[in-house]
């Protein structure tokens, strides 16, 4: 995969198709390899750009010198759109999704769409409510950060992809993906208090010049769901997409539901 420069940090991309730039922005313990998929389906007509943010793959880790905010993973979007000709799209799920509002407010007109399922903007729960979704993912936060700091991973990793994905889903992986997975949790560590206190406020979403497209998963837990309310509400002009199952991992566990969605919403804003 090539790695390009990003300021100070270098920054891995893949770099896949020709047409218009779409670039993708992956979750938490993941990394743009996510996106396999949706990139296979749309390379044929879109230039594909997938990144890995701050400690994925090739990618730099954040160097914790200071907490890391939305802008500073933002910048390696920014990078990225910077080996586009034209307009960008933006896609990010989860912490990519936070990621991506960021860089379209920084892009500007240089945004042509943004699609985000489910983006963690927890800090929003936390000023605007509901208390309980706060407090539920706030209860995750700590216990993922008490097992990180005594370096039980494997406890980390189960208490995290349990919550997202369901009970026991990580016993039940293969050993293989089991220790890649563990191999992407120390980034989640900046990740909790970016989303937390890392972002701009409610409002600041009105510099968004592009049309705004936010998906979701009708079985999705309680906080990213009130995150999207919380959208829906101040943004009315946004467009909501809804998608039967999947939770909020719905991009990885069901991409037959996810991708055609996001397909659509791109080829549409391309005509």
């Amino acid at each position: 995969m090539p790695v390009i420069k990003a300021g100070a940090y270098d920054l891995d991309i893949t770099d896949t198709g020709s047409g218009p730039v779409v670039i993708l922005i992956h979750s938490s313990a993941s990394g743009l390899r996510q996106w396999r998929a949706l990139t296979d389906s749309l390379k044929d007509r879109y230039r594909v750009i997938a990144v890995n943010l701050f400690g994925y793959g090739g990618t730099a880790a954040w160097p914790a010198a200071r907490p890391l905010t939305a802008a500073d993973q933002a910048e390696l979007v920014v990078a990225a759109a910077g080996l586009a000709g034209g307009p960008v799209a933006l896609v990010g799920h989860s912490l990519g999704g936070l990621v991506a509002l960021e860089a379209a407010a920084r892009l500007g007109h240089r945004v042509r769409v943004v699609i985000v399922f489910e983006p963690i903007l927890f800090g929003h729960l936390a000023t605007h409510g509901p208390a309980e979704a706060y407090e539920e993912i706030v209860t995750l936060a700590q216990r993922f950060d008490e097992l990180a700091k005594v370096g039980d991973w494997s406890a980390a990793g189960e208490c995290f992809v349990d919550y997202w994905a369901r009970p026991g889903s990580f016993a039940a992986m293969p050993e293989e993906r089991r220790q890649n997975t563990l191999a992407m949790l120390p980034p989640v560590v900046h990740e909790w208090a970016m989303a937390a206190s890392g972002l701009r406020p409610l409002e600041g979403w009105s510099a968004i010049t592009a049309p705004v497209h936010v998906i979701r998963a009708a079985d999705s837990r309680i906080p990213t769901r009130a995150i999207v309310d919380l959208l829906a509400k101040a943004y009315p002009e946004w467009h909501l997409h809804e998608v039967p199952s999947g939770g909020h991992m719905a991009p990885l566990a069901r991409p037959d539901l996810v991708n055609p969605v996001i397909a659509r919403v791109l080829d549409g804003a391309t005509r």
